[in-house]
């Protein structure tokens, strides 16, 4: 249990520099190389366990196959595709504050998908993530921050079809093949993407280029996949959320910090309401799926 905790707070910390090196990394790799290269440092973090223990064949199963090619293109492929290419247009925080609307869609696919009974707190606790995020539009529409914020938007749906079709799996998948599958499985759509936009695709080395490279496959990709597969396996999943959910605090924290973001009135109060609303609707999303 104290490792599951430990784990947690270890993948809060992950994902808060998150943004901070999404934005570092426009300026010295393309998006879709960075997601495909990290990818398959990923996957390599994670070689030697599948070796060890010969978990090949999971890894391959054919019954596998459809889910694992789900969660890792809408888990991983995609949106992130689309996170990095908004960080050109808006800023490291903002990116952060607006990934709360992810909780907005899982209540919106918990209605249509699952069936879920729609309450006067679900609705409430949705409309303040909805709220908070027009807030930080709000005092991004006068300069180029509002593409990227629309993009981020529109995007996070695509990790609730990740989830969905992670239900489909076993439980007694081991945590190192979930996180292994995400990266291999992704490898096919990012190198098909990489064709379609070659004459787009650039690289620059340097210093600055190679730890956002170690960062994203040995830290993003690798690390913190297996500590929040720990962490979900052994701690209540509404905590856990909950928890996760306070990183876009950090996030803002750093990119002041770094000198991408200034602390504003908008997305101070954008990140409160949506924080808010998040942590309430994860709390009571938590607790349904819980109950079955």
């Amino acid at each position: 249990m104290i490792r599951a905790y430990f784990s947690l707070f270890f993948f809060w910390l992950i994902i808060g520099f998150a943004p901070i090196f999404g934005g570092m990394s426009v300026k010295v790799i393309d998006g879709v190389l960075l997601v495909f290269l990290a990818s398959i440092i990923g996957f390599l973090y994670f070689l030697p366990y599948l070796i060890k223990n010969k978990s090949f064949k999971t890894l391959l199963n054919k019954n596998n196959f459809l889910p694992f090619l789900v969660i890792a293109n809408f888990g991983s492929a995609l949106p992130f595709c689309c996170l990095l290419y908004a960080l050109r247009f808006t800023t490291p925080a903002n990116t952060a504050i607006l990934n709360q609307f992810e909780l907005l869609y899982s209540f919106i696919f918990s209605i249509i998908f699952l069936k879920e009974k729609i309450t006067l707190k679900q609705i409430f606790a949705s409309l303040l993530i909805v709220f908070g995020g027009l807030i930080l539009m709000a005092g991004s529409v006068e300069n180029i921050n509002l593409k990227g914020d629309l993009i981020v938007i529109f995007s996070v749906w695509m990790f609730q079809v990740s989830h969905i079709a992670a239900k489909k799996l076993s439980v007694t998948i081991p945590c190192q093949v979930l996180a292994a599958a995400k990266n291999l499985y992704a490898l096919p759509l990012m190198g098909l993407l990489l064709l379609v936009y070659s004459d787009s695709i650039f690289i620059k080395p340097g210093a600055q280029f190679y730890g956002v490279l170690f960062y994203m496959g040995i830290i993003r990709y690798g690390l913190s996949y297996l500590l929040w597969f720990w962490a979900i396996k052994k701690l209540d999943l509404s905590k856990v959320t909950a928890i996760a959910l306070s990183y876009p605090a950090l996030t803002l924290l750093l990119s002041c910090l770094f000198g991408y973001d200034k602390l504003t009135l908008y997305n101070i109060c954008g990140l409160i309401l949506s924080m808010l609303g998040a942590i309430w609707l994860s709390k009571m999303i938590g607790g349904v799926k819980n109950e079955k």
